[in-house]
């Protein structure tokens, strides 16, 4: 009777806790902090916007992390993917199919530069789909066979506001540091 008794004392706080460690209010769950991604293989964080994750209503195909903001999660969106690629590959031979097949799709491209984005070599495109009125901006960054493309989307009337909020979220990317074991 006694540990019947101590049970539905404890039982109360012990339903309480998170089911396995980490998972609920954590640093690690935090988006802002930038650790949630750490599994995909980068960090990258929305401190300093108003944008979240957004779930994904249906299976993807593609492996994409979408965030959007929270009061306005139909308006615009920052979607990340990553791909695997060949670790002898440039950035330029990879993203030179992808800037010929953007006409293909509707996409005027109005700018197209290389730079560096938090020591990583990348490759930042303006595009512009005047049939569908959207604005597009895409960073393209590559570190040994993996490749995450960032593209930033809304009505051409409201990508100036949310191309703010992209900025400071892609500006935070940075691929994991993967250490080589040490060899004997």
């Amino acid at each position: 009777m006694k540990k019947l008794l101590v049970f539905f004392i404890l039982a109360p706080v012990i339903a309480l806790s998170a089911p396995y460690p980490a998972t609920s209010t954590s640093a690690l769950t935090a988006p802002e902090k930038g650790l949630y991604f750490l599994h995909k293989g980068f960090t990258v964080k929305t401190e300093g916007s108003d944008w979240i994750p957004v779930s994904k209503s249906e299976k993807s195909l593609l492996d994409t992390v979408r965030f959007a903001a929270k009061d306005k999660p139909k308006n615009g969106s920052l979607s990340i993917r990553t791909d695997k690629v060949s670790k002898t590959a440039s950035l330029e031979i990879y993203t030179r199919k992808w800037m010929r097949d953007y006409p293909n799709y509707g996409f005027e491209v109005l700018s197209a530069k290389n730079f560096n984005l938090n020591g990583s070599p990348a490759l930042v495109v303006d595009m512009l789909s005047r049939s569908k009125n959207k604005q597009i901006r895409q960073v393209i960054l590559k570190n040994e066979d993996r490749v995450a493309i960032m593209t930033c989307l809304d009505d051409q009337a409201n990508f100036k506001s949310s191309l703010k909020q992209c900025n400071q979220i892609m500006k935070s990317f940075s691929w994991n540091v993967t250490e080589k074991p040490v060899e004997k």
